[in-house]
């Protein structure tokens, strides 16, 4: 490994450790820095790879892209920006759907049943979202909250037939943390939910990045 790329790594690690340092201090102008910040990092580190299909990799691009602004339009209050930031992300995974097709591998058994589990989890999570957006009184969010599983759901499956383990482990681990999201925000508080939100992201987002350069 190059040394730019040990630095960048560091750097994303410092980055992204240091904005749930500042979540905790609600220093407002280091989580502007910091939280789109460490994604601009692993686009930093993308574009120091070599040697891989350049569709993928641009669109995997867009979607860390599309994933910063979304950071930015959630550091605001208010459901206004909260649809924004999810519509920002609903992008993004349509991106990441796109890209994980250019690899498809063709159906098998195991790709196939893989919806099993994903359709259930969503099912699950939908039917929970929806009663605790209902109950506050937030209906107006419920079509883009549906309309966002639904895509997200999608994504998943992708990252499946595209043969890429690393970016299936990337797909799952980015509906954990828009799952905590959401959960805390419209179901019940869960404790921590802020850190196992951002821990899961970006984890999720490193491992979409590298599976540009897994085969």
């Amino acid at each position: 490994m190059s040394r730019e790329r040990k630095l960048l790594l560091a750097a994303i690690v410092l980055s992204g450790a240091g904005y749930l340092l500042v979540m905790a201090e609600g220093n407002t102008m280091m989580r502007w820095i910091l939280k789109p910040g460490t994604i601009l990092l692993i686009i930093g580190l993308v574009a120091t790879m070599r040697d891989v299909a350049k569709t993928y990799r641009n669109l995997v691009i867009a979607g860390l892209l599309l994933s910063a602004i979304g950071d930015c339009f959630l550091l605001l209050a208010g459901d206004k920006w909260f649809v924004l930031g999810l519509s920002s992300f609903l992008f993004a995974h349509v991106v990441y759907f796109a890209a994980f097709v250019t690899r498809w591998q063709g159906l098998s058994f195991y790709r196939l049943i893989a919806l099993i589990p994903i359709s259930v989890y969503s099912v699950w999570l939908l039917s929970g979202l929806h009663k605790g957006i209902y109950n506050g009184g937030d209906t107006g969010l419920w079509l883009p909250v549906l309309v966002y599983v639904i895509v997200i759901s999608s994504m998943i499956w992708s990252a499946v037939i595209s043969g890429s383990r690393i970016a299936v482990a990337g797909a799952i681990v980015f509906f954990v943390s828009d799952s905590l999201l959401a959960w805390n925000m419209f179901v019940s508080p869960i404790a921590g939910a802020g850190y196992g939100v951002m821990i899961t992201y970006y984890a999720a987002q490193f491992m979409i990045a590298k599976s540009i350069e897994s085969r």
